[in-house]
């Protein structure tokens, strides 16, 4: 079984506030105890945690995080409403993976999620080539998670190239108006940027998805 590493819950005199089963469990076993230290000691504060933690989605952790002023939580707070974009995709981006795995979960959870050097640079880049595309094709503001996604693909794919794509939407951005899954989206990324171009400048993005490509690409545009 995997060790996710929960925390527990401490005062900055140490007491524990959350986590005793947790604390004495590991201790038992002889495994390093995990914690987090917070600002607030008010009883109000620790029992509406301890009664909620176990139900908590991703927003409420982050505004968790964020009311005791971690800064990586508190700059993905600000790009998520600045963009209007979905927690899990906004991670996705800054980190430079598409789709989170049980470790970076388990580290977003336990208040370790860190921003890499250039991931601000990255997020604005691809978020503002999003929001240009969502502005022409939708009238909702919020980003659909499968075109975050098959962009992000995209944006991985070697011969993709945004100013193309750009143009190319003019007379054909419509065709994405159907699309709801991320294959859609690729399919019609793929449609749509290869419009009117010769073979040799044509992408391969289906392919590229299917064969998981991606996953050895950073973004590199």
């Amino acid at each position: 079984m995997k060790d996710l590493k929960l925390p527990i819950l401490v005062t900055k005199e140490m007491d524990i506030r959350d986590g005793h089963h947790t604390f004495q469990a590991r201790k038992e076993l002889g495994l390093p105890i995990y914690y987090i230290v917070l600002d607030s000691n008010d009883a109000y504060d620790m029992a509406l945690l301890n009664s909620n933690r176990s139900q908590w989605n991703m927003d409420d952790y982050l505004n968790f995080y964020c009311t005791y002023q971690r800064k990586d939580y508190l700059l993905l707070r600000s790009k998520v409403r600045e963009y209007n974009m979905p927690i899990i995709e906004a991670v996705g981006i800054l980190l430079d993976r598409i789709g989170l795995d049980v470790n970076i979960t388990a580290d977003y959870k336990e208040g370790n999620f860190k921003i890499p050097a250039g991931g601000i640079a990255r997020f604005d880049r691809i978020a503002s080539e999003l929001k240009y595309i969502n502005d022409i094709v939708y009238d909702s503001k919020r980003m659909k998670r499968g075109f975050i996604r098959a962009y992000m693909v995209a944006d991985k794919c070697p011969k993709w190239d945004f100013n193309r794509f750009k143009a190319a939407m003019k007379s054909k951005g419509a065709k994405l108006l159907g699309s709801q899954t991320t294959e859609d989206y690729i399919s019609q990324f793929q449609n749509i940027y290869n419009a009117g171009l010769v073979a040799s400048k044509k992408i391969k993005l289906a392919r590229f998805y299917e064969d998981k490509e991606f996953e050895e690409q950073p973004s590199v545009h």
